[in-house]
């Protein structure tokens, strides 16, 4: 009887647990996005992760930094996705938001294209040349790596400032001998006949894709933030699996063909939130690791060309401890 009684309570106690789950309303989650090869997102987004979590996403588009720093200002967004120089720029205007997961490196993606006929087959080529760029980009600090690493100055070569619509054209046109851009820009100009010199990876820059929140929501919502990071490890594991969302997304966000956003995919790694809090991978975003300073020298670079007045403090933008809050309970 005594037995019987336990098995009843037991019982009543599990069916009251699972009303109060089934009870519990979704969290509404206003997200900001950016159109690039942003595949972890894409995938959450396209498969639903994020509702099947226990959120209620609402996306809102934006075409560029600023129209998302207001936002972020007006509170109109909780998270967002930039990459390295947006959200760098962001924080040195004030923006109160933390880095709490790294999607992909874009350094992959950023590089040096040339014109077949500008004779420029290694970096040492590039004296004298005109080189299209945009200024305050992480491109802008793949650039001046890639000098570096030639022996030469910006004073050695001619480097043209240029909006990325005007740069294809450029490109085409051969107003420029070369450009230092990114995907699906190079691709484009590939398209062209222009061919890839050299890569972001392979001079020593290291720049990714970040999601930030702001903290005020990460402080009064922190357990949505934990169902983001679940979203955020049920899409890589998607992505792993089955590509092919992710490359559809792209090709349409970016107007590419599927072939082209599949070549753009492979070539970027994306990042498990195991490698994201291990001291030794070269984004860690413990303190003090390379997360943090990979953002610092970014920072620093923009500082230096003017592009912003504020210097940031790298170490309080990156914030790994969600992830190892997620990783923990995962583990229990």
């Amino acid at each position: 009887m005594r037995r019987n009684l336990g098995i009843m309570v037991g019982i009543l106690l599990l069916a009251a647990v699972v009303g109060e789950v089934g009870a519990q309303q979704p969290v509404p989650v206003r997200v900001a996005w950016q159109p690039y090869n942003a595949v972890i997102f894409y995938t959450a987004r396209d498969h639903k992760l994020f509702e099947r979590v226990g959120l209620q996403p609402q996306y809102t588009r934006f075409t560029a930094g600023p129209p998302q720093f207001a936002a972020f200002r007006s509170e109109s967004v909780d998270v967002g996705l930039f990459g390295t120089a947006g959200m760098v720029a962001g924080s040195s205007q004030g923006l109160d938001y933390q880095n709490f997961y790294i999607q992909i490196a874009s350094n992959y993606g950023d590089g040096l294209v040339a014109r077949p006929e500008s004779g420029i087959t290694r970096l040492q080529d590039l004296k004298g040349k005109k080189i299209a760029f945009v200024r305050g980009s992480s491109a802008h600090l793949g650039l001046i790596k890639a000098l570096q690493k030639a022996g030469l100055s910006p004073s050695d070569v001619n480097m043209m400032h240029m909006d990325l619509a005007a740069m294809a054209p450029a490109f085409a046109n051969r107003d420029v001998d070369a450009a230092y851009s990114w995907e699906p820009w190079i691709s484009r100009m590939q398209e062209a006949g222009g061919k890839v010199i050299v890569r972001s990876n392979e001079v020593g820059l290291n720049t990714s894709d970040h999601w930030v929140v702001r903290k005020a929501w990460a402080e009064k919502n922190p357990q949505a933030l934990q169902l983001l990071l679940k979203a955020v490890d049920l899409a890589l594991q998607e992505f792993k699996g089955n590509p092919a969302t992710a490359i559809k997304a792209t090709a349409e966000n970016v107007g590419v063909s599927e072939a082209t956003a599949k070549k753009i995919v492979e070539i970027t790694p994306v990042f498990s939130q195991e490698q994201l809090i291990d001291p030794n991978f070269y984004l860690s975003m413990l303190p003090g690791a390379g997360a943090q300073k990979m953002i610092q020298e970014v920072g620093d670079f923009l500082i230096e060309q003017g592009v912003v007045k504020n210097r940031i403090d790298a170490g309080k933008i990156v914030d790994g401890s969600h992830i190892q809050a997620y990783l923990r309970a995962k583990k229990r």
